[in-house]
């Protein structure tokens, strides 16, 4: 009796001084920052993604990101190229395989969350000069690895949650919600295989799951910095 006393006290012990142990967000959040190599992402001006999506079938692929907020997705569908663009004001798209191949404005759900992607530091850096809110709710684990979950209500009134490795303090998994005939939907992205390009850490896996099940994968093959890129590829083409 003494003997699972002893342990089941050592075992209390060791929870609360992990509890006192705990970081505050701006700790994490600096760990964070210095984890992902933010000082040389100031440097960086251009991001080109190239590779591939695997959504039953694998498509090419290719994300274009430039500051502050301008990006273009490229993918192909059936040797049909279709396309997700925002310039900083208008979020468009095309759906050729609707039999639409004209450029659209994006519906408001799906504009929003474009422009997170579009944002070229994160939500996280710099959030409050953003308009964002950013909340620590605890710790959490994601594939059994512990984690920080962080829930960001952002200026637009969106809220995503983002999961931070307890150790690395990378972005192992992002979630929000999309009302799909009326229905709220999970949206949840895994960040894997990270790599050293210029001294910024990037996600060269991000698996994609719809309502608890996969979706797609994006699998990039090469990421390239400050190359010299167009500013108009980003805006909505003229119908």
């Amino acid at each position: 009796m003494k003997k699972k006393f002893s342990v089941t006290a050592l075992i209390l012990v060791a929870f609360f001084v992990a509890g006192a142990q705990d970081l505050s967000l701006d700790e994490i959040l600096s760990k964070h920052y210095q984890a992902m190599g933010f000082e040389n992402l100031k440097k960086v001006n251009t991001i080109i993604m190239t590779g591939t999506m695997v959504q039953q079938d694998a498509m090419p692929v290719k994300i274009i990101r430039m500051r502050p907020d301008h990006y273009l997705m490229e993918f192909d569908i059936q040797d049909i190229t279709a396309y997700q663009g925002y310039d900083g004001q208008t979020a468009w798209w095309t759906t050729p395989w609707t039999g639409n191949p004209k450029p659209q404005l994006m519906p408001d759900d799906r504009a929003k969350e474009l422009k997170s992607r579009a944002d070229f530091d994160g939500l996280l850096y710099h959030w409050k000069e953003k308009g964002h809110t950013v909340e620590l709710l605890g710790r959490d684990t994601v594939d059994k690895s512990p984690v920080f979950k962080l829930k960001i209500t952002k200026k637009d009134g969106g809220v995503e949650f983002l999961f931070l490795d307890a150790a690395k303090f990378i972005v192992q998994k992002r979630m929000y919600y999309r009302i799909v005939r009326g229905q709220e939907v999970a949206m949840e992205n895994y960040f894997r295989d990270y790599r050293s390009v210029g001294d910024v850490l990037f996600a060269f896996t991000q698996d994609t799951h719809y309502g608890g099940q996969p979706y797609n994968s994006l699998q990039f093959d090469s990421i390239e910095l400050n190359k010299p890129v167009d500013g108009k590829i980003f805006r909505m083409p003229a119908k």
